[in-house]
Order: structure tokens, then sequence, then C-alpha cells
């Protein structure tokens, strides 16, 4: 009975509606986008960042030149290296009269209470946190206590800048996420810059979250302001500002700041046009238990309807005896059916690789190429020179339908979120685009990953090196003897639903 009522949702004030604002000529990011519209009637444009230098420095630029408004939406937000200069960003733009509305999921913001609250004092700047956790007892407690709310969470990650530009994909804002770690892992992953109609999308699914009971605002969360004084906000910002500027000779630093003048001397972006569409979760889907979500639908179709190949690319990879029937019809079909997912040297969660290992060889047996992420890829070539020995791991989100269709999201093909956290992403209809990428990513998987395949009824792993040569390996290649522990232990745990 305890448990029972601390599992249920408090109650919050809530305070009226807000809405996004409308894209304004005076923002100088309308401005260049107009012209490429005008010559696109209807459609939008999309933009891939795959490199994380450059999806970091897009964030940026579109912090530096907001005019009127900028909307964020993360489930991670870290007080690291670019967590720090990403604030420094945000409230620059407020200082200079533009409206922020932060919304963060409350899963990692332990610690953070104090800033949350200080930046939260900005006249221009308002944060809301989802589906908080309460603050008068410890909240490691909370997931067991408060089971099956505390432990479903909101996974979307979107900035839409004058409601002009927009940036969704499967990026965090972290220093791994945009490769400015060192001698640690790097997250291959993949953002998405959109223009156009798709931007209102965006724009609209933001505001039915910010505008949810679930987001709350950060002054209605955290109550406590123990010495708060009148100029809080003003140290916060010299702190910040001193921190920034004994660490501009980092050399991440230094890389962005050599990225962004190469950009600006000679880069045009490789804009692709086409149809697009947001597709999201509703907020309410965490108070549900049979929330059918529409994002998992919408793809579902779409791979029913796939008529040559499919690419699945998702980091946490759980089909389960429903999806690998699934793929087994397509295949069965003479779909060419690919798969990536991280191997067990380079996932980040030992968990879900040890429900993922039920279905390798069922999967394989159904007619799907099963690929394995190398640690040893360098997902940050460009920066290889100071990442040192960096070890990657796979992050990105990403469907690819006949070379047609191209998603990019939040959403892994997991349990957890398909059934427990929301998600979303952008499902774009270009042919040449998905061509590209079909190219580039057909080249990667045959030297950045392990080609999982059977050989006298065993699992064996292939890798491709650069000179042709070929090195089988007859166990989960390049884990070590911890990893493969813990991998064998979690497997034994009925835990595969809330991976």
């Amino acid at each position: 009975m305890l448990f029972t009522g601390c599992a249920r949702l408090p109650v919050y004030p809530h305070p009226a509606a807000e809405r996004y604002i409308e894209a304004s000529s005076r923002s100088p990011l309308a401005g260049w986008a107009e012209p490429l519209l005008q010559q696109h009637p209807g459609d939008a444009g999309l933009v891939l960042l795959d490199s994380g230098t450059d999806a970091f420095l897009a964030r940026l630029q579109l912090a530096a030149h907001a005019h009127d408004s900028l909307d964020l939406q993360y489930y991670l937000y870290h007080n690291d290296l670019t967590g720090r200069v990403f604030t420094w960003a945000l409230l620059q733009a407020a200082d200079r009269g533009v409206r922020v509305r932060l919304l963060l999921d409350d899963m990692a913001t332990r610690g953070a209470d104090n800033e949350l609250r200080l930046l939260n004092d900005h006249p221009n700047i308002s944060i809301r946190l989802f589906n908080p956790f309460l603050r008068d007892y410890p909240r490691d407690m909370q997931f067991i206590t408060r089971y099956g709310v505390s432990t479903r969470r909101m996974h979307n990650k979107t900035m839409i800048a004058d409601n002009t530009l927009a940036i969704s994909g499967g990026r965090n804002i972290g220093d791994e996420y945009f490769a400015a770690v060192k001698n640690a892992v790097v997250f291959g992953d993949l953002d998405v810059l959109t223009l156009g109609p798709v931007v209102d999308d965006a724009s609209t699914e933001f505001d039915r979250y910010w505008n949810s009971g679930l987001a709350v605002p950060v002054e209605s969360v955290i109550k406590d302001r123990p010495g708060h004084e009148q100029d809080g906000l003003q140290n916060l910002r010299q702190r910040l500002h001193a921190w920034l500027q004994s660490h501009q000779a980092h050399p991440y630093v230094q890389a962005l700041q050599a990225r962004a003048q190469s950009l600006a001397d000679h880069y045009e972006p490789r804009l692709f046009w086409g149809k697009a569409y947001v597709v999201a979760d509703a907020p309410d889907k965490i108070r549900s238990r049979t929330y059918q979500s529409p994002l998992f639908g919408n793809l579902i179709t779409l791979l029913e309807n796939a008529q040559q190949e499919v690419l699945l690319i998702s980091p946490y990879f759980v089909p389960g005896d429903e999806g690998v029937a699934f793929l087994r019809a397509l295949a069965a079909r003479g779909i060419k059916v690919q798969v990536l997912t991280n191997s067990l040297a380079s996932t980040d969660v030992a968990a879900v690789h040890s429900a993922y290992k039920h279905y390798r060889e069922a999967l394989v047996r159904a007619g799907v190429e099963l690929y394995e992420l190398r640690p040893d890829t360098r997902p940050e070539r460009e920066h290889s020179r100071w990442t040192g020995s960096s070890s990657a791991s796979l992050h990105a989100k990403m469907l690819m339908i006949d070379q047609r269709y191209f998603y990019v999201g939040s959403m892994n093909l997991d349990p957890r979120s398909i059934r427990e956290n929301t998600e979303m992403g952008v499902l774009f209809e270009q042919a040449q685009l998905g061509q590209q990428a079909s190219r580039d990513l057909h080249k990667s998987l045959a030297l950045e990953s392990y080609r999982v395949q059977l050989s006298d009824g065993e699992l064996r792993w292939q890798q491709v090196h650069g000179d042709g040569s070929v090195q089988n390996y007859d166990a989960d290649p390049h884990a070590s003897l911890w990893r493969r522990l813990q991998s064998w232990f979690l497997g034994v745990l009925p835990i595969e639903s809330e991976l």
C-alpha cells in the first residue's frame, strides 16, 4: 500500500498554455532559409549531421543567430565541457531578448537543482522538468517505491530556433555525443537539421509536451531555496564565463574554432529536398500501459510495404520473438534485411546486449544480415589526433527502406523505447539521400563492423581488414572477461521487458 501511494503522479499547479512563436522576417535564420524554401515550395530541406563536432557547432550557430525563440527538449543534459558551453550560448541568447524554453527529462538532473533554479530566474528563460522526481526523499529509492512512474522517461531530443530551423536525432547534450571526450567512449551518432513545413510540426510537438501536465515548471519542483540571493543569476553568469575563459586552450575548443573557421570559409551545407514528417509519441504514453505508439506503428507500416531492402541501425536492439518473426517474413519475401547494432565490446549497456544475444542465431537463420560495431571504429576521424585511444559505441537510431525512406530519431528497437519511454523522430522521403546513405553505410558495414554468421551450427564473427584480409572469431570479439561475465549474469535475469 505504501509503494502504491508513492507511485502516484503528484499534482502540480500548471501555468497557462504557451505556443511557439511564428517565424519572423527579422530573424537572420529566416532570412537565410526563406529564399531556399521559395525554390522548393512545399518541401522540407534536410542536412545530415553525422559528425559530432559539426552537430555541436550547428546547435551553437542556432543559439547565436536566433532572434525570437529557442525551444529545446532533451533526455540528458550533462554539466561537462559541451554542456557548459551550450548553457553559456543559451544564456547569451536570452540576454539578447530571445525566449528560451528548455524541457528536460528529470532522469539526469541530480545535483543540478541550484543551477537550474538560477537559470530559470532569467526573465527570458523558462525550464520545465518532465516527470520530475520527488525532492523530499532519495531519488534512487523512487525507482522502487515509484516503479512504473519514475522508470518511464521522455527520451525525445530536439532543438528549434525561431520556428525556422530544427535539429532532431539521437544526440543528448554531453561530451560523448559531440566527440569531446579523450581516452573514453565516443558515440557514433546522427542528427538532422531541417527547414520548411516540418519545423512547424516539430514546434507543435514541442508545445504538446511543454503544455502537458507532466512538464512541471522548475519553481514548482525545486522549492527549497537556501541562501538564495538577489544576484544569484549574475554570480552564475560570472562563474560560467570565468570557467569558459580558463578552458580556451582546451584541445576540443581549439578543434571547434578551427572547424568553425573552415566551415565559414568554404562550406555550403548539402541540402536534400523532399517530403518530411515528424513522428512522435504523446507525452501521456508514460501514464498508460496500453498506449499504441504512432511512431512505432508508422515505421512498421513502412517496413511491411518494403519492396527491395531494409537497413535497421539501433544501438540497443532487442527484437523479441515477434520482431524476429517479422524480419523473417520480410526476408522470406526476398527483401534484403540488414541490421547494425553494438557488439559486446562496443556497447555501453551490457544489460541490453545480454538480452539481444539470445536472438542472434534466430536472426541469422531467418536470413537477416547481422552486423555488430567494432570498438576500434573512429566516428570522429578528423579529430583522432587528440581523442587518442577512444573507443566507439553506436548511438545512432536510423531506418532506411528501399533507398527512399529515411528515418532518424531517438527510438531504439527495444521494449523500453516501444512501450516505456516517449520517443520522436523525422521521416524523410528522398531517393537521392537514400541512395547516397545506402552507398556510404554499406561501405562502412564491411570495414567498421563484424558480420555475424553461422558456421557448422555455431555463431562466428567475421572481420574484414583494410587490406581485404578476413579474420574470424568464435566468440564476441575483443570483449573483456569482465564484460563477458556481465553479459552472462545479466542474461539469466528476467529483465528483458525493462530494457
